[in-house]
């Protein structure tokens, strides 16, 4: 069978987003994981939500693509969505968030002397 007529690009595209989804939850969680300074236990539930979430999004991708039909390279095409958001996407992401929090810090330190605002927020 051809490479086109069974499909296999829908299924590439879909696996590839679906891979993509499954890298920006991993991030969501350890942006979640350091902001709360997660300890023993906040860590563990955030490492079975992240299986969970990512099986679940696995598993729809796969059955909305090919009708849960297991392929390997549907598992190559998320596998490859995860690395592009990971390698690619998140970097420039932390970056941003990085400099938009150093932003606000200055920003408030520097409302921060305004007499008005001690008093107004005391």
């Amino acid at each position: 069978m051809l490479f086109e007529t069974i499909g296999q690009p829908r299924i590439f595209l879909w696996m590839l987003a679906a891979g993509m989804l499954i890298g920006a939850w991993y991030a969501l969680l350890k942006g979640l994981r350091a902001l709360l300074s997660a300890g023993v236990w906040l860590g563990l539930l955030c490492d079975v939500l992240f299986g969970l979430g990512a099986a679940a999004l696995f598993c729809l991708a796969l059955y909305a693509a090919s009708y849960g039909a297991l392929r390997l390279y549907a598992v190559m095409a998320a596998l490859m969505g995860f690395a592009v958001f990971m390698l690619g996407a998140c970097p420039p992401g932390r970056r941003a968030l990085y400099v938009l929090k150093c932003t606000a810090h200055r920003f408030f330190v520097k409302i921060r002397r305004y007499r008005w605002i001690n008093v107004i927020f005391k």
